[in-house]
C-alpha cells in the first residue's frame, strides 16, 4: 500500500516503533501487542475486502468488548471501510433501523450479539461471526479467523484524512437514532486533544469500563493512549460491579478510569472499595455525563489522596471530552462542567441569536473534532452544524474564564446513568399500547443513576392501562435503560400551553413529588 495518512497508520507508527512489542490491550488475561494487534487488524481487513467488501462500504460491529473489537476497528480503518457500532444492548427493533438507516453491507458479531440476529427482518449480504456461536439459516456466514488467517491486498493508497471512518448512532428528537458521521480526521483529532490536555503518555494504564459500542469507549483515552504507547485493559460487557472494577484496577495497576457518576457514587459509600484503591496506583479517575456535586468530588479526593477526581462534558458529536473541570478547580467552580480542551472552543447563542463569547444560552462548540454531519439528514446537519459551531442543544453559563456550567438542555433528553434517553422514542413505543391516550416520559431525580425515565400517562375514555403490557412491549421495543422506571397514571389531560405544546416543566416536579423524589 502507498503510504496515507488515517487512523490505521496511527496504529502501524505505534506496532512499528521501539514499543512495538508492548501491551496495547488486555483482556481476560490475554494480552495483545501493538504489532499483534496490527497484523491482525490487517489481517481481517484484507481477508473483508477479498469476501467483498469495498472501500466506502458499512460493516456493523455487534460485539460485546473483547480483542476482537479493536482488530475490527482498526481493519476496516485499512479498508476504508465505514464502522457502524451496534450497542448489542439495543432490540431487534432498534438494530434493523440502524443497519437499514446505513445500509450496512456485512455485520460482525459474537455470542453476545447473535441472539439479536433472530429479530432483523433482512440480514446484510455477509455475517462474520467471532468465536462458536450459530449463525441465522440461510445466511452468508464467514468465521473469523478464517477472514484474519485469510488476509490479502488492500485497494489503492487507502483511505485519506477526510474520508469516513465510522457512524455513532443516538437517538434523536425525531424518536429514530441518527447516525453522527466521524472521519478519520475528526477521530484523529479527538485523541490528539485528549493527549495534551490529560498528558496522555506511556506509563498509562487505563481501564475501559464502557462498551466499545459507544462513542465514550474508544474515543475517551483509549485511541489517544493507542498513539502514544500507553496500555488499556478491558473490562467485559454486562455484569458490571464495583468490586469488579476495583478487582481489576488492582490485578492490573491501573493508573486511569473513567466512571459515570452513578458507579462514582457506589465507591464513594463503601469504605471498604475505598480502602483496597488507597493501595493502587490509581491516579486517574475521569468521570462526567452528568454534572458531578461537589461534596462527592470532595468526599473522593479525600479519601483517595492519591488520585485526581475530574469531571468533563462531551457529545457522540464529538468531542467526547470537550471540557474539563480538575480537582484543583471543582471547589471555586463548583457545579461547573471545565474548561475547553485545547483543540476545542466554545461560546453561547442566545434567543436573539447572537454568538457570544460569555453569557447564558445554548452551547456552541468548534473544533476540528466535530462529526461531519448526520448521515443521510442534510436538514439535521445543516441545523447543527449552523454558522460553523456544532448546536450541542444543551443551555449554559459561560464566564470570562471560559467555564462552562450546564443549566438545562434546549433539547428534550434524559441522561440516565450515563446514557441519552431521548423521550420522542420512548412516548412513540407507549402510543401504540392499547388504552393509552396521552403519554409524556420526563426525567426525575434518581439516587443511583442520576436520572431516570419516568411514564406519564393519561387514559382513553373509558379505557384501562394495562401496566404489564407496557411493560412487555417496552421489552420487546426498547434497550433496558430507556425504559421507563416508573409509571405514573395523571388525572384528566396533561398540561399544555396555548398552541398546544406539552410542559414538561410542570410534569417532571410533580412526577418526583408522586415518586418521593424531590424536584
Amino acid at each position: 500500500m502507498t503510504q496515507t495518512s488515517n487512523l490505521f497508520r496511527m496504529l502501524e507508527r505505534s506496532a512499528r516503533s521501539h514499543y512495538g512489542n508492548d501491551t496495547a490491550f488486555t483482556f481476560e488475561g490475554e494480552e495483545r501487542s501493538f504489532a499483534v494487534l496490527r497484523e491482525r487488524a490487517l489481517g481481517l481487513a484484507g481477508g473483508l475486502h477479498g469476501a467483498g467488501v469495498q472501500p466506502g462500504d458499512r460493516v456493523a460491529v455487534l460485539l460485546g468488548n473483547r480483542h476482537e473489537w479493536p482488530e475490527v476497528l482498526f481493519g476496516l480503518a485499512a479498508l476504508g471501510a465505514v464502522c457502524v457500532p451496534v450497542n448489542v444492548l439495543l432490540t431487534g427493533r432498534e438494530i434493523r433501523h440502524v443497519c437499514a438507516d446505513s445500509d450496512v453491507r456485512a455485520l460482525v458479531f459474537d455470542a453476545l450479539g447473535q441472539a439479536k440476529l433472530a429479530d432483523l427482518d433482512t440480514l446484510p449480504d455477509m455475517l462474520v461471526r467471532v468465536g462458536d456461536v450459530e449463525a441465522p439459516e440461510g445466511a452468508r456466514v464467514l468465521d473469523y479467523e478464517d477472514v484474519v488467517a485469510a488476509g490479502g491486498a488492500l485497494p489503492g493508497a487507502g483511505p485519506s484524512l477526510r474520508d469516513v471512518l465510522i457512524h455513532y448512532y443516538s437517538s434523536g428528537t425525531t424518536g429514530l437514532p441518527k447516525a453522527a458521521v466521524h472521519t478519520h480526521e475528526t477521530v484523529l483529532w479527538n485523541s490528539f486533544g485528549q493527549i495534551v490536555d490529560l498528558r496522555l503518555d506511556r506509563d498509562v494504564r487505563y481501564l475501559i469500563v464502557p462498551s466499545l459500542s459507544w462513542a465514550a469507549g474508544f474515543h475517551n483515552l483509549t485511541l489517544g493512549l493507542l498513539w502514544r504507547g500507553g496500555s488499556c485493559v478491558l473490562m467485559p460487557t454486562g455484569g458490571l460491579t464495583a468490586e469488579r472494577i476495583v478487582e481489576a484496577v488492582a490485578r492490573h495497576d491501573i493508573t486511569h478510569v473513567m466512571l459515570v457518576p452513578s458507579l462514582l457514587r457506589q465507591f464513594a459509600g463503601d469504605e471498604g472499595i475505598l480502602e483496597r484503591l488507597r493501595g493502587t496506583s490509581l491516579r486517574w479517575v475521569v468521570t462526567g455525563a452528568e454534572p458531578v456535586p461537589l461534596p462527592l468530588i470532595e468526599q473522593m479526593n479525600h479519601d483517595l489522596p492519591g488520585c485526581r477526581v475530574c469531571q468533563g462534558y462531551g457529545l457522540s458529536e464529538f468531542p467526547t471530552i470537550a471540557t474539563l473541570l480538575t480537582p484543583e478547580e471543582a471547589v471555586e467552580h463548583s457545579g461547573s462542567a471545565g474548561r475547553p480542551l485545547s483543540h476545542c472552543d466554545v461560546a453561547v447563542v442566545g434567543d436573539d441569536g447572537e454568538v457570544r463569547d460569555t453569557g447564558r444560552g445554548e452551547l456552541l462548540i468548534r473544533s476540528p473534532a466535530t462529526m461531519a454531519g448526520y448521515h443521510g439528514k442534510p436538514d439535521e446537519t445543516a441545523a447543527a452544524l449552523a454558522d460553523g459551531w456544532l448546536h450541542t442543544g444543551d443551555l449554559v453559563d459561560v464566564d470570562e474564564e471560559r467555564f462552562v456550567t450546564i443549566v438545562g438542555r434546549t433539547k428534550d433528553m434524559i441522561i440516565s446513568g450515563g446514557l441519552n434517553v431521548y423521550p420522542k422514542e420512548v412516548e412513540d413505543v407507549l402510543a401504540r399500547v392499547p388504552g393509552i391516550g396521552e403519554a409524556a416520559v420526563v426525567g426525575v431525580p434518581d439516587e443511583r443513576f442520576g436520572e431516570a425515565p419516568v411514564a406519564v400517562l393519561v387514559a382513553e375514555e373509558g379505557a384501562a392501562i394495562d401496566e404489564a403490557r407496557i411493560e412487555e412491549v417496552c421489552r420487546s421495543e426498547l434497550a433496558s435503560y430507556k425504559r421507563p422506571r416508573a409509571v405514573l397514571l395523571h388525572d384528566g389531560p396533561l398540561p399544555r400551553n396555548p398552541t398546544g405544546k406539552l410542559l414538561k416543566r410542570e410534569l417532571r416536579p410533580w412526577a418526583a413529588e408522586r415518586l418521593g423524589r424531590g424536584s
